[in-house]
């Protein structure tokens, strides 16, 4: 509280009164003028409009809170107002992004499912019989794929590149035996192998040369 000079009588009165005690003339009225002329900065309110729109549009009417004569109180609450909006719009970006997210992890149980799926078990026989029954279906089920196969052993050679592979009884003829093609890392499984054992390897299909059944890639089973 300070005590001004009366604009009427001249006396000295209370700024804060509504009227000077002297004449009665009214004192709140010459305040914020006087202040001005004496280079007092005047105590700006923030106006229901201002107000309203700072809720609703932060980033646009905030900044008006730095105009000369707002409170420091006003742009705290102001500023503050500003933040928290900023915040919650990040968050709610970064959860729209979540659903893309979840969808891929949604996936990878898939593929592993697929890597740990039990391999498909076939003779050498069956094999042989459905590419002889027809060549496109067979494809369709054996070529690119593996599998499991069992037979006895008719021979044990080796290709042109010296890569071994063995023969399974099974074929529609003695000239026509299923082919399987071993890694080259199991050459010594190969050469411990004799005519009438029974083997199990797992092979992945690679289709036919005549009729003839091709698989390479093979390892022993166990």
């Amino acid at each position: 509280m300070a005590l001004i000079n009366c604009g009427e009588c001249d006396r000295m009165a209370s700024d804060q009164a509504a009227a000077c005690p002297h004449c009665g003339a009214p004192i709140a009225g010459y305040v914020a003028p006087m202040q001005a002329a004496a280079g007092i900065p005047v105590s700006r309110g923030v106006g229901f409009w201002l107000g309203l729109g700072i809720f609703l549009m932060p980033l646009v009417f905030a900044w008006f809170l730095l105009r000369q004569g707002h409170s420091a109180t006003s742009r705290v609450i102001g500023f503050g107002w500003l933040a928290f909006a900023l915040f919650a719009m990040s968050g709610r970006e970064a959860s729209e992004t979540r659903p893309a997210v979840s969808v891929t992890n949604q996936s990878q149980p898939a593929k592993v499912a697929a890597l740990i799926e039990p391999l498909k078990e076939y003779s050498a026989q069956q094999i042989a019989q459905a590419y002889d029954r027809n060549t496109v279906a067979a494809d369709q089920q054996f070529k690119g794929k593996r599998f499991k196969v069992t037979g006895v052993v008719d021979s044990i050679n080796t290709d042109l590149f010296g890569s071994p592979y063995v023969t399974l009884r099974g074929g529609v003829n003695q000239f026509m035996e299923p082919q399987f093609e071993l890694d080259e890392a199991h050459a010594n499984f190969a050469a411990g192998l004799q005519a009438g054992i029974r083997v199990i390897l797992i092979c992945r299909g690679r289709g036919d040369v005549a009729k003839t059944p091709m698989s390479d890639e093979c390892v022993p089973a166990d």
